[in-house]
C-alpha cells in the first residue's frame, strides 16, 4: 500500500507535469495581476493611513500568504462552483455586480485609494469573465501551476510595496530639503555633492506638502518634481531587480539540487499548492491539526484586536518575559506563533546553530565591554550597539557566501560554459531562464549599477567594489533565508557601512560617502527583498514543464513592475493626503535623517578602520573554521549558519521562539520517530496560517470600521 503523502506527491507531480495537462495559463496571470495591485497598494495602505500590522515586513510575507488563503480558501472554490452549471455562473456574477452597485452607487465620491474598492472591482470583473469562460465548458478556476505562478507573484510584491523598496524610496528622496537645517549642516556638507543629475526631489517649497499633506483643493501633487529623480532611481533599480533574479536562476541548482537545501519557508506554499485538488475545498482546511494550530494564535490575536476595541476587554499579554543573563545583557524571551512554526521545519543542527550563537554572542559582547574594548564608530543597522561584532558577522557571512561559492564551482563552471558556449551536455531547460539570459543579465545588471553610481560620482573602483559587496551580502541572507528558513533576518553589516567606515573617507571621496549613503534606500534595512524570495519562489516550480516555468518568468518580472509602480502610487497619494510626519515615523522621519546624517558623519576625514577590519577577518576566519568543521567532524553539533547572523537585534527577539521549537523537535524526534514529526508538522503550519489570518482578518475588519493603530503580530 502507497503511504498517503507519497500518493499525495505522486498525484502533485502528475497535475503539474505536462502529462498532467495543467500548466500556467492566462488565468493564472489574470489572477495574480489583480491581487498583486491588490497587495502593492492594500501593504502600504494598511501601515500607512490604519496604522495596522505590517503585511510586507519581513520574510514571512503575511500579506501575500492571507491573500493566497483568500484565493485557495474562497474565489477559487466559488469559481469551481460556478462551473457546475451556467446558471450557478450567471447568479455568482448578478450578486456580484448588485452589492457592488448598491454599495458604490449611493456614494457620492469613489476613492480611487481604498483598496477594497480594487478588489470589489476584481471579483465583478472576475465574475463576468467567468460566465462567458463556463458557457464555453471553461473556468476561472485555478489549477495548482497557476496557483504556483500566483504565489510566486505575491512573492515577488511582498518584496517591494513597503519596507523593501517604496517606503524606503520615497521619503527618503524627499526629506533632505524638508528636514535639512543650520544644526544638521545638511545643506553646507552635502548639497555641494549632488550630481548634475537630479535623483533628489525639489518641488521649491522644501517638499512641505509631501510631508504636512495637501488640504483638499488647496494643491496638486508636484508631479514634475518627481518625474526625473523617479526615472534616474528606477534605472537602478531595474538593473538590482534583474540581478537578483539572474543570480537566483544561476544558483538554484547548486542549492537546491547539490546541496539539497531545506527551503523551511516554502512549505506553506507547498502545502498549500498540493492540496489543491478536483474537490471543492482544498485538502489543507481539511487537516484537524491545521485548525487545532490556527486556534492559538487566533485565540491570542482575538482578544489584542478587540481590547483595541475596548478596554474593558482583557488583553492577554503573558507572550513575552526578559530575564538577566550575564553583566548587563539581558534576554528577551518572546513567543512568537509564526516564528515557531516556520523554525518548527528547520533541521535541529541549524536551530541551535541559531540560538545557541545568539547566547554566545551576547556573552562576548559583555567581554568586549568588560575589556573596554569598543569602537568609536556608531552604526543603525545590522549589529548597532557593537560594531565589533558586526564588523565580524559580516566577515563570517561573506566568508559562508564565498566557501559556498567555491563548493559549486562545477556548477558554476558549467553555467559560464553553457552561457558563453553554448555546452551542449549542460541542460538549463528546468530553469525558469537560460543559463546564457541569466549570465548575461548579471553582467549587463551589474555593468548599468556600476556606471550609474560612477556618473552620479562614485569613483569606478569603488563602484565596483561597493555593488560586489552589496551583493555577497544579499546572496548571504538569500542563503541563510534558504536553508535556515529564518522568517525574521537582517544582515550583521550593510555594504554602505563596510564601504564607508570600513575603508573610510580617505579612499571613498566625498562624492562616494554621499552616493553609497542614499544606497540606505536599497542596500540598509534589507529585512526582505527580491533575491531570497525568488530564490525560495523557485523552490515551488520543481514539477512543473518547462514551458510553465519560463512563463513564471514572465509572471516575475509583471509582479516587479506591479509591485514597484503600484506602491510608489499608493505611497505617493497617500503620504501627500495625510502628510507624512502623521504617517509611519520611522519611514517617514528617523530612517531618511539617518541616510544624511550618516553621509555627514561618513564626510569627516578617516582612514581605514584596521580595528573592525580585524574583526571582519576574524570572523571570517572562524566561519571557514566552522564550515570545516561541519564537514569533517561529525558529532560537531551546531551548523555554522547561527554565527554569521547571531547577534543583530532581531535575533535578540526571536532567538526563543527558535530554541522552543528546537525543543519541541528534538522530544518529537526522540519518542516519536520521523513519522510523528511528519504528522506534527500539519499543526505547526498552521501556526503560521493562525497569525496570518489573523492580522489579514482584523486588518480587513479595522478597514470596514475606520479602527486605527490596531498592530497585532509582528516578528521583530
Amino acid at each position: 500500500m502507497i503511504p498517503d503523502t507519497f500518493s499525495e506527491h505522486l498525484e502533485s507531480r502528475a497535475a503539474t507535469s505536462p502529462g498532467g495537462g495543467a500548466g500556467v495559463t492566462w488565468r493564472g496571470f489574470w489572477t495574480g495581476t489583480f491581487l498583486s495591485f491588490l497587495l502593492a497598494i492594500g501593504a502600504p495602505y494598511a501601515n500607512t493611513a490604519m496604522h495596522a500590522t505590517f503585511m510586507a515586513w519581513d520574510f514571512n510575507t503575511p500579506g501575500a500568504i492571507f491573500l493566497f488563503l483568500v484565493l485557495i480558501g474562497l474565489l477559487n472554490v466559488m469559481f469551481k462552483v460556478a462551473a457546475r452549471h451556467r446558471g450557478l455562473a450567471l447568479g455568482l456574477a448578478l450578486v456580484a455586480l448588485a452589492a457592488y452597485l448598491a454599495y458604490y452607487l449611493p456614494q457620492p465620491k469613489v476613492d480611487f485609494l481604498k483598496p477594497g474598492l480594487w478588489f470589489a472591482s476584481f471579483l465583478v470583473a472576475s465574475a463576468a469573465l467567468n460566465v462567458g469562460l463556463v458557457l464555453r465548458g471553461g473556468t476561472l478556476a485555478l489549477g495548482r501551476a497557476d496557483l504556483v505562478l500566483v504565489y510566486i507573484m505575491l512573492l515577488m510584491v511582498s518584496a517591494l510595496c513597503s519596507m523593501g523598496m517604496s517606503q524606503q524610496l520615497l521619503p527618503i528622496l524627499a526629506a533632505f530639503f524638508y528636514y535639512a537645517t543650520p544644526a544638521n549642516k545638511w545643506e553646507e556638507k552635502l548639497h555641494q555633492l549632488f550630481p548634475q543629475h537630479a535623483i533628489l526631489v525639489d518641488d521649491g517649497a522644501d517638499n512641505s506638502s509631501f510631508f504636512e499633506g495637501i488640504a483638499p483643493g488647496t494643491g496638486a501633487i508636484p508631479y514634475a518634481a518627481w518625474a526625473e529623480p523617479l526615472a534616474w532611481w528606477a534605472i537602478f533599480l531595474i538593473a538590482l531587480y534583474v540581478a537578483m533574479v539572474s543570480i537566483a536562476v544561476i544558483l538554484r541548482r547548486q542549492w537546491m539540487e547539490r546541496e539539497r537545501l531545506a527551503y523551511p519557508l516554502t512549505q506553506v506554499g507547498l502545502a498549500m499548492v498540493h492540496g489543491e485538488g478536483e474537490g471543492l475545498v482544498n485538502r489543507f482546511f481539511k487537516s484537524r491539526a491545521v485548525w487545532y494550530g490556527c486556534a492559538l494564535p487566533m485565540f491570542f490575536g482575538m482578544f489584542k484586536a478587540l481590547h483595541h476595541y475596548d478596554p474593558a476587554i482583557p488583553s492577554i499579554h503573558a507572550l513575552q518575559w526578559s530575564i538577566p543573563y550575564v553583566g548587563s545583557q539581558t534576554l528577551q524571551l518572546r513567543i512568537s506563533f509564526a516564528m515557531i512554526g516556520f523554525s518548527y521545519l528547520i533541521n535541529t543542527s541549524i536551530s541551535a546553530g541559531l540560538w545557541v550563537f545568539q547566547l554566545i554572542a551576547k556573552a562576548e559582547s559583555e567581554a568586549l565591554i568588560l575589556m573596554g574594548v569598543t569602537s568609536k564608530q556608531k552604526f543603525v543597522y545590522g549589529i548597532a550597539g557593537q560594531p565589533y561584532l558586526a564588523y565580524q558577522g559580516g566577515g563570517a557571512l561573506i566568508a559562508m557566501v564565498l566557501v559556498g561559492l567555491w563548493m559549486g564551482r562545477d556548477h558554476l563552471r558549467a553555467v559560464c560554459r553553457k552561457a558563453f558556449a553554448g555546452a551542449a551536455e549542460v541542460d538549463d531547460d528546468d530553469e525558469i531562464a537560460s543559463y546564457r539570459a541569466s549570465v548575461f543579465g548579471l553582467i549587463a545588471s551589474v555593468a548599468v549599477m556600476v556606471g550609474w553610481l560612477w556618473l552620479m560620482g562614485v569613483k569606478w573602483w569603488v563602484a565596483v567594489g561597493f555593488i560586489a559587496v552589496a551583493l555577497l551580502i544579499f546572496i548571504g541572507i538569500s542563503r541563510v533565508v534558504a536553508e535556515a528558513g529564518l522568517a525574521a533576518v537582517r544582515s550583521p553589516m550593510i555594504a554602505p557601512d563596510l564601504m564607508i567606515h570600513g575603508l573610510g573617507s580617505n579612499l571613498i571621496g566625498a562624492g562616494g560617502v554621499f552616493n553609497l549613503s542614499l544606497a540606505y534606500i536599497w542596500a540598509a534595512d534589507i529585512r526582505i527583498f527580491i533575491m531570497a524570495l525568488i530564490a525560495n519562489g523557485l523552490k515551488l516550480v520543481e514539477d512543473m514543464d518547462r514551458r510553465s516555468r519560463r512563463m513564471v518568468l514572465w509572471g516575475v518580472y509583471l509582479a516587479i513592475l506591479i509591485g514597484a509602480a503600484g506602491s510608489c502610487w499608493m505611497v505617493l497619494h497617500i503620504t501627500y493626503r495625510h502628510g507624512g510626519i502623521n504617517l509611519v515615523g520611522w519611514f517617514y522621519k528617523g530612517g531618511p535623517q539617518t541616510v544624511y546624517n550618516y553621509a555627514v558623519l561618513g564626510l569627516k576625514p578617516q582612514g581605514i578602520a584596521w580595528d573592525g577590519l580585524a574583526f571582519f577577518a576574524g570572523g571570517g576566519a572562524v566561519m571557514f573554521a566552522l564550515m570545516w568543521a561541519r564537514q569533517h567532524v561529525l558529532w560537531w553539533p551546531f551548523h555554522p549558519l547561527g554565527f554569521a547572523v547571531a547577534a543583530n537585534h532581531l535575533m535578540d527577539k526571536i532567538w526563543f521562539s527558535i530554541f522552543v521549537a528546537w525543543a519541541i523537535k528534538r522530544v518529537v524526534l526522540r519518542f516519536g520517530g520521523p513519522r510523528f514529526y511528519a504528522q506534527s508538522v500539519r499543526f505547526f503550519l498552521g501556526l503560521i496560517m493562525g497569525e496570518t489570518l489573523c492580522n489579514g482578518l482584523w486588518v480587513v475588519i479595522d478597514y470596514f470600521t475606520g479602527k486605527t493603530n490596531n498592530i497585532l503580530f509582528i516578528l521583530g
